[in-house]
């Protein structure tokens, strides 16, 4: 089975902060994706098909035609945890930026760092994972990085230039008050281009013993998904089905396994595939009944069930019938509304 692009929810949640800020409630940018709110909410990573549904819906929904270049602006290191930990407790720039090249995947698949030597140059490239990328996450990556390499340095970093491979877009004013450096659209790679010299400085705060500490941790967070145990890859796989009416011999045959192999694996994990289709069920159901008008056959059509078995499914999750389930959402949102006034 082909290797699965996901994204951790980190990084979707500093995403939809950040459209939040910019003036696209983050119910509203989830909606136009597509994306339950639960399966950010409870979720450890998203498909980057979703990730980039959630982009788009960003971009058109935000007040601003630079959102990328805003959002990578605005992130800060506290939005990665341990990731950020990791990097400040490097020795000097230069290794803050090759842990970062071998970790960037717990965040996400998206998109690969390099860093090209160029003399008494370096440049970090960043490569995109996917042919559809926007401008605007292209934007936000080396915002960020920019932002990311002062804070780390603790001093603003000089710039010879910065690298894009799309366009140059009308408008150049945030672009240049980000970088403060010449701007290079049309070309070859996405770079930021610096002295080399500052791959060797120092850091504030180096610290191996808990740079040690941390990065076993993300050692451990790769290794899992270097190696993703079935039921990662079974949601992974119904999550990707546009409707659920779905068959266990279905997913064997994507997975490449037998149905009696499938079925003797999950058994080992305490699991079945009825079990974890009901779960994703129940995840679209409550995302579809209280984040949209659409009617209960179509529902229940998506979610591969009959009208008397979607019923009965609500009853069992919900302890309600569905109308009643969407009713008590508006009802609640419309008490929090009134005490909010």
């Amino acid at each position: 089975m082909q290797e699965h692009k996901t994204v951790s929810v980190l990084w979707i949640k500093a995403l939809l902060a950040a459209a939040e800020q910019q003036g696209a409630e983050r119910s509203q940018v989830l909606q136009t994706a597509g994306v339950s709110l639960a399966s950010v909410r409870d979720g450890q990573r998203l498909s980057l098909e979703q990730t980039l549904a959630i982009w788009r819906a960003a971009e058109s929904l935000a007040a601003t035609t630079d959102f990328g270049l805003i959002m990578g602006e605005w992130v800060k290191p506290a939005h990665f945890q341990l990731f950020a930990l990791v990097l400040l407790h490097a020795r000097d720039l230069g290794e803050a930026f090759d842990k970062t090249i071998r970790y960037t995947r717990i965040l996400s698949d998206g998109g690969q760092f390099r860093i090209e030597h160029e003399g008494e140059w370096a440049a970090i490239c960043y490569e995109p994972q996917a042919e559809n990328f926007s401008r605007h996450q292209v934007d936000a990556v080396l915002a960020l990085l920019r932002g990311f390499s002062d804070w780390l340095a603790c001093q603003r970093i000089p710039l010879k230039q910065a690298e894009f491979t799309h366009a140059q877009p009308p408008n150049l004013e945030n672009y240049q008050r980000i970088f403060e450096c010449p701007l290079r659209f049309s070309q070859p790679r996405n770079a930021v281009v610096f002295a080399a010299h500052w791959l060797q400085e120092p850091l504030a705060l180096e610290d191996s013993e808990l740079a040690a500490m941390h990065e076993s941790m993300l050692e451990q967070q790769l290794q899992a998904l270097q190696t993703p145990d079935l039921q990662q890859q079974v949601m992974h796989w119904l999550q990707q089905q546009p409707c659920l009416e779905v068959t266990r011999a279905q997913l064997a045959s994507d997975l490449f396994l037998s149905e009696r192999t499938l079925q003797r694996r999950l058994g080992e994990q305490g699991l079945s595939f009825q079990s974890l289709l009901d779960q994703e069920r129940r995840q679209r159901a409550q995302y579809w009944l209280v984040q949209t008008e659409d009617s209960m056959t179509d529902i229940a059509s998506r979610l591969g069930l009959s009208a008397s078995s979607f019923t009965r499914a609500c009853h069992r999750w919900f302890a309600a019938a569905p109308l009643a389930v969407r009713r008590q959402q508006a009802q609640s949102e419309s008490s929090s509304a009134k005490t909010s006034s």
